[in-house]
C-alpha cells in the first residue's frame, strides 16, 4: 500500500465512529479476500466518508479491478468521500449519489463482491435486486450483523435458507455475515 494512502486511512481513522466506519481489521481482510479471490467488479453499499471504500478500491488495484461505491447522505458524507478519494489517488472508484436499491448502478451486469454496510432495515431490498447480479462463486459481505443482530435477524435467516447461497459468521469487527453464491 501506497505511504500517502495509508497516511489517509490512518487519519480517517480517527473519525471512525463518527462516520460508522468499519475497524482496521475489517478493512485488511476485505482488501486480502478481494486480492485472493481476484475480484474485479465491486459494490460498496454505504460509502459514509470513503474509508472502507479506500480498503477495496486498493485492493482492486492489484487486480485489475474496479469500485463502484454508493452514498446517500449528499450534504456531508458524499462530498467527503469524494475529496478522500481525490486526496488517496486511486483512480479506480466511482461514487454514486445516490439511495439503495433505487440507485444501484445498471453497469456491470454482474459483480463479483458486493459490501452492505448501510440502513440495515434495508438489506433484504438490496439482495433482492442484486441476487441475480453477484456472479457465481461471487460473494456479498454484509457487516454489523453482530452490532446490529436484531435489525438484520430477518436479512440473516433468507440468506441462510437459500439453496444457491451458503452463508457463515465471521467474528470480525463488528461481525460480518460471509454470503457466496454458489450456482
Amino acid at each position: 500500500m501506497q505511504t500517502k494512502l495509508k497516511t489517509l486511512i490512518k487519519s480517517l481513522e480517527k473519525t471512525r465512529h463518527k462516520y460508522w466506519n468499519i475497524d482496521h481489521k475489517t478493512g485488511q481482510f476485505l482488501n486480502l479476500l478481494i486480492k485472493a479471490l481476484n475480484c474485479k467488479t465491486v459494490l460498496e453499499i454505504g460509502t459514509s466518508n470513503g474509508y472502507s471504500a479506500l480498503w477495496l478500491a486498493e485492493a482492486l488495484t492489484h487486480t485489475g479491478g474496479h469500485l463502484y461505491t454508493m452514498e446517500s447522505n449528499k450534504k456531508i458524507r458524499y462530498p467527503l468521500a469524494k475529496e478522500n478519494f481525490k486526496k488517496s489517488g486511486l483512480k479506480n472508484i466511482s461514487l454514486i449519489l445516490g439511495h439503495a436499491p433505487e440507485d444501484i448502478p445498471t453497469t456491470p451486469k454482474k459483480f463479483d463482491f458486493a459490501f452492505f454496510d448501510a440502513t440495515k432495515h434495508e438489506h433484504q431490498d438490496y439482495f433482492e435486486i442484486l441476487k441475480n447480479r453477484i456472479k457465481k462463486g461471487g460473494l456479498i459481505i454484509t457487516d454489523n450483523v453482530h452490532s446490529h443482530k436484531k435489525a438484520l435477524h430477518s436479512y440473516q435467516k433468507t440468506l441462510k435458507s437459500l439453496k444457491p447461497w451458503e452463508s457463515t459468521f465471521l467474528n470480525i469487527g463488528t461481525g460480518l455475515l460471509l454470503s457466496r453464491k454458489k450456482a
